[in-house]
C-alpha cells in the first residue's frame, strides 16, 4: 500500500442497534488519490470486524504515510494506540492526522509525539498534494493547509481554500467494504451520502462555524442526482442517509433534488435529512407532500432544550412554540421527526431539564410516530459554549489525550458548570429516556436485537414512571448498563 488509513472506533462494545457509517472523512482524501494510481488501504476499526487482522497485514509494508481521522472524544483513544502500533514499525514513515479534533486543535495535537503533521480543514485537494510531497521529498512549506513539525517547532502553512463540491469525482467506494456499512432502516438497506458542508446559523455549541467559518456549499441538484443514480446502479443500493448539517438551507435547491428524484423515478427511501423546527414551520403542503413522494421517511430536528432560556442561551434562533408547531404540522404525512435533545448544557438547572423532558414528552404523545434522543452536553473546542465551560470553571485539557473524556454518553468528569443535583439526575435517566414516548427505544424502523426487544418491554413500565416523575432514586438499571456497555461504551 502506499497510503494507509485509519478509521478508530467511535465506541466499543455491544451495539444493539447498528450504527455503522461510511468513513467519509477517509473516503473523500482518499478518492483522488485513487484516481491518481495510489494503492489506498481504508481500515475501519469500529465496521470492520477483522480489522485487527488487516492492520497487522499492513504493518508488513512501508507506507508513503499512515493517516487517522478523529472526532473529539474516545476515538483519540483508539487513534493513539494505533499510532504508537504504526510508530513502533515504522519510526521514520509520518504519521498524519485529519478530521473535526486535529482541525479544531492543531498545535495541541502536534505536540503529541506520536503525529508529525495535520491536515486542516478538508482534505480532498491538500492530503494528495502531501503525499506528493512526501514522495518527493518536498517542502512540507509548501503545501497548503497543513500544520507540521520540524526541528522541534510547529510550522503552519497558509489555508487551503474551500473544495467545490460539485467538482469532485465520484466517491471511490471499492475502497471499503460496502457490506459493513449497510444500515438497515424501514426495510432498507441505507448508506451514508453528503451533498453539501457548512451552516450559515450561529449555534454556539457546535463546531462548524470553526471549520467551516459559517460558509455553505453544497452540489447542484444534478450532480446529487448523478450521484445518487451511481450508486443505485454500481451498488445495488436505494436507501441514503444524508450526512448534510442542513439539507434545507437553501429551500429551492432541496425542493429541486426531491423533484428530480421524483421526475427520475429512483423509488428510493430516505431515512435522514437534518431540518430545523422553523423551517418546517415554513414548508406548505405542496413541499410536505414531495417529501413523501421522493422517499423521505425520517427528519432529524435539532431542539436542543425545552428551556426558552437556554435555546437563548445557545442562540438557537428558534422558540419552543415552533417546535410544538413544526411537530403537530408533520403529523398528517407518514414522516417520522427525530427531535435530537441535549442535558448538561452550561448554567442548565433541574427545572430547565424538566422543561425538556415535558417538551419530548409533549412531542411524542401529539404526534405517535415522532421520536427522540437525549444525548450528554459535550464541549468542543473551538465553540463560544465551550469558552462559557472554561469561564465556568472547565480546566481546559492540556494534552491531546485528555479530549478522550470528551463524549456525548457520560458527564465529562471536568463538568464544574453542572451543579451536584443536576449530574445526579442526568447520570439516572440517561438510560431510561431512551424509551421515552410511544416510538421508544424498539422502534418499528430500526433492526434491533430480538433479546433487547424482550427486556426492553419488560423495563418500559419503569423507564416511563422514572422519566414522567423525574425520579432518580435506586438507578440500578443505569449503573448496570454502563457498568456492561450493553449499548456500546464510550470510554
Amino acid at each position: 500500500m502506499d497510503v494507509v488509513l485509519f478509521n478508530p472506533a467511535p465506541r466499543s462494545g455491544w451495539q444493539a442497534q447498528r450504527r455503522v457509517e461510511l468513513p467519509l472523512s477517509l473516503l473523500c482524501p482518499a478518492t483522488p488519490l485513487d484516481r491518481q494510481g495510489y494503492q489506498v488501504k481504508i481500515i475501519d476499526q469500529f465496521a470492520n470486524p477483522d480489522w485487527n487482522k488487516e492492520f497487522q497485514e499492513t504493518l508488513h509494508h512501508k507506507p508513503i504515510c499512515f493517516g487517522v481521522t478523529c472526532m473529539t472524544g474516545p476515538q483519540i483513544f483508539r487513534a493513539l494506540e494505533v499510532s504508537q502500533q504504526f510508530r513502533k514499525w515504522h519510526p521514520q514513515v509520518p504519521i498524519v492526522w485529519g478530521g473535526i479534533h486535529p482541525s479544531l486543535r492543531p498545535a495541541q495535537t502536534l505536540a503529541n509525539p506520536l503525529v508529525d503533521i495535520v491536515v486542516v480543514g478538508e482534505g480532498e485537494v491538500t492530503f494528495p498534494e502531501l503525499i506528493r510531497t512526501l514522495q518527493t521529498d518536498g517542502q512540507l512549506k509548501n503545501v497548503e493547509g497543513i500544520a507540521f513539525k520540524e526541528n522541534g517547532q510547529i510550522h503552519f502553512t497558509n489555508p487551503r481554500q474551500f473544495v467545490d463540491l460539485n467538482e469532485q469525482r465520484p466517491l471511490s467506494y471499492h475502497l471499503v467494504q460496502m457490506k459493513h456499512y449497510r444500515r438497515q432502516l424501514f426495510g432498507q438497506d441505507h448508506i451514508s451520502f453528503n451533498s453539501s458542508r457548512g451552516c450559515t446559523f450561529g449555534c454556539v455549541f457546535c463546531w462548524e462555524p470553526a471549520i467551516h467559518k459559517r460558509r455553505w456549499r453544497a452540489m447542484e441538484p444534478e450532480v446529487v442526482l448523478s450521484h445518487l443514480k451511481r450508486i443505485i446502479r454500481e451498488h445495488h443500493l436505494r436507501g441514503f442517509l444524508f450526512t448534510d448539517d442542513n439539507f434545507f438551507l437553501d429551500l429551492e435547491r432541496a425542493y429541486q433534488i426531491l423533484e428530480h428524484i421524483v421526475r427520475a423515478n429512483l423509488e428510493i427511501s430516505i431515512a435522514k435529512l437534518q431540518i430545523r423546527a422553523d423551517t418546517i414551520c415554513e414548508l406548505d403542503q405542496d413541499f410536505l407532500q414531495l417529501l413523501v413522494r421522493a422517499g423521505v421517511k425520517r427528519l432529524h430536528v435539532g431542539v436542543e432544550s425545552g428551556s426558552q432560556r437556554l435555546l437563548e442561551l445557545l442562540k438557537k434562533g428558534e422558540t419552543v412554540a415552533q417546535i410544538i408547531a413544526a411537530n403537530r404540522k408533520l403529523i398528517p404525512y407518514p414522516l417520522v421527526p427525530l427531535y435530537l435533545f441535549m442535558m448538561g448544557l452550561p448554567t442548565e438547572t433541574t427545572a430547565d431539564f424538566a422543561e425538556s423532558v415535558r417538551l419530548a414528552i409533549k412531542l411524542t404523545t401529539e404526534n405517535p410516530k415522532a421520536v427522540k434522543t437525549f444525548n450528554i452536553y459535550t464541549p468542543y473546542p473551538g465553540t463560544e459554549l465551550y469558552e462559557m465551560c472554561v469561564k465556568l470553571g472547565l480546566q481546559a485539557p492540556a494534552r491531546l489525550e485528555d479530549w478522550a473524556h470528551f463524549n456525548y454518553r457520560n458527564i465529562p468528569r471536568e463538568a464544574h458548570w453542572l451543579n451536584p443535583e443536576m449530574k445526579a439526575m442526568i447520570r439516572a435517566l440517561d438510560f431510561p429516556l431512551m424509551f421515552l414516548g410511544k416510538g421508544h427505544f424498539i422502534t418499528p424502523y430500526k433492526k434491533t436485537n430480538l433479546l433487547v426487544q424482550g427486556l426492553s418491554r419488560l423495563y418500559y413500565p419503569l423507564a416511563k414512571y422514572r422519566v414522567q416523575h423525574l425520579w432518580t432514586r435506586f438507578p440500578i438499571e443505569s449503573k448496570v448498563v454502563k457498568a456492561l456497555g450493553l449499548f456500546g461504551r464510550q470510554d
